[in-house]
């Protein structure tokens, strides 16, 4: 989970610096450096991460069942 989420920030990342000095032409007065959006980034990494233990939480409590007792409510 993290090293996929590590691989995409830094693709992105990539992505971006090569967009900003391929269209460097386009824009007026081109940008010197780029521009990193911290508050979004800090909430999506905490989400994640919440989101992730939330999910880990839930199917210990579902694991700890029998799956025969699961099956019955169907």
């Amino acid at each position: 989970l993290m090293v996929g989420g590590l691989m995409g920030m830094a693709l992105g990342l990539g992505v971006a610096q090569m967009l900003v000095k391929v269209l460097t032409g386009v824009f007026d007065p081109p940008p010197q450096f780029l521009v990193l959006p911290w508050n979004y980034l800090i909430i999506l990494l905490i989400t994640a991460g919440l989101s992730a233990v939330m999910a880990v939480y839930v199917i210990k409590n579902i694991s700890r069942r029998p799956a025969v007792v699961e099956l019955r409510k169907f």
